[in-house]
């Protein structure tokens, strides 16, 4: 709060790639954490990830070129792709929600790709890709020499000990790698509305020119917020705090969904968050409220937890699996423990009719 309260006096327009004092920072923040030096020029900062995806894809495409994008999705990557007037491709997962890398080589072929998104970790999956998944899509990005979009928006929420791999420090991928990532998962402040993006010069100058008609830059006070946070020992502390509240969280609800008869439930790696397949209880029938209801989508089966459980999640739909439904974990404890057995009963009512 202090650190927005002094950013207040920053009331004059500024820079539109952003404060060159936060961008030196994360120079320093991406060679530590990745391995790799992006100069202050090559980074660009943003309004929340998605503003800078959205520029960064209408940057890159011409219009009706194709974009593979790996399923499961967030739910703004085909939409951006849309506004940009290019053509979402999804690259089928495999049945444990991770790359299909010998489809994705087929589909890159196939339909001449021009630029491969995904995130890792993965929202909603929370699948984080390894080093060897990685060197593959390097593998197939440099051959066919197309763009390669990495949000690592979440990569400080890692579990069971593991490092977190980011495909930009795979040698000769320069050229074609570029970095989406921003404060707002790691600090717990979406509200700010900052992200950044960080890849070849051209590719960055080209965003902050379109940027400058779109949005002018971004917020002053909260980019020297942003200064503070990624500067602040007491910040990382709170970082993995959270990272272990969530990894506790994940081991208490995947565990107890996964003993839930007909509940599937891959084991999360990172991010916050569960995607349990459901499809099993597709075609079944419950009442509420004095209607009768048939569960025939991942929205039915989300509206069947809200009327029957009193939990919410998020249909896999729009994801690009409609065979799931999304929980968030980024809560209290008690609260997981309590939608678990709100869930279980639920569904034992269920099945049982």
């Amino acid at each position: 709060m202090a650190a927005l309260l002094e950013g207040g006096k920053l009331h004059k327009y500024g820079p539109v790639q952003g404060d060159p004092e936060l961008r030196e920072i994360l120079s320093g923040v991406i060679a530590e954490e990745i391995g790799v030096r992006y100069a202050p020029p090559e980074i660009a900062i943003t309004v929340g990830v998605k503003s800078g995806l959205d520029i960064l894809v209408r940057v890159l495409l011409e219009p009706g070129e194709n974009v593979g994008i790996m399923t499961p999705f967030w739910v703004t990557y085909p939409e951006s792709v849309k506004i940009a007037h290019g053509i979402p491709c999804f690259l089928e997962a495999d049945e444990d929600l991770r790359p299909n890398l010998e489809k994705l080589r087929r589909e890159i072929e196939a339909k001449n790709i021009k630029a491969l998104l995904y995130s890792s970790p993965c929202n909603p999956s929370g699948v984080v890709y390894t080093r060897d998944e990685l060197e593959e899509i390097a593998k197939v990005a440099k051959e066919k020499d197309i763009w390669v979009i990495s949000d690592e928006i979440y990569a400080k929420f890692v579990f069971d000990g593991r490092k977190h791999e980011s495909i930009l420090s795979i040698g000769g991928l320069r050229d074609n790698a570029i970095l989406v990532d921003g404060p707002s998962k790691r600090f717990g402040v979406p509200g700010w509305r900052l992200g950044y993006v960080a890849g070849p010069r051209e590719v960055i100058k080209g965003l902050t020119k379109l940027q400058g008609h779109v949005n002018s830059g971004t917020s002053r006070p909260a980019q020297y917020a942003m200064r503070v946070a990624y500067t602040s020992q007491k910040a990382r502390e709170a970082t993995d705090n959270m990272r272990q509240r969530y990894e506790r969280n994940r081991d208490i609800f995947v565990r107890g969904l996964n003993e839930i008869d007909d509940v599937s439930c891959t084991r999360p790696e990172g991010a916050f968050y569960a995607f349990p397949n459901i499809k099993n209880f597709l075609g079944y029938k419950y009442e509420f409220d004095g209607r009768k209801y048939t569960i025939n989508s991942s929205v039915d089966f989300r509206n069947f937890l809200l009327r029957k459980a009193q939990v919410a999640g998020v249909e896999g739909a729009p994801f690009g699996m409609d065979s799931h439904i999304r929980f968030s974990l980024a809560t209290e404890e008690e609260n997981i423990v309590k939608a678990l057995s709100n869930i279980s009963h639920a569904i034992k009512e269920l099945r049982s009719r």
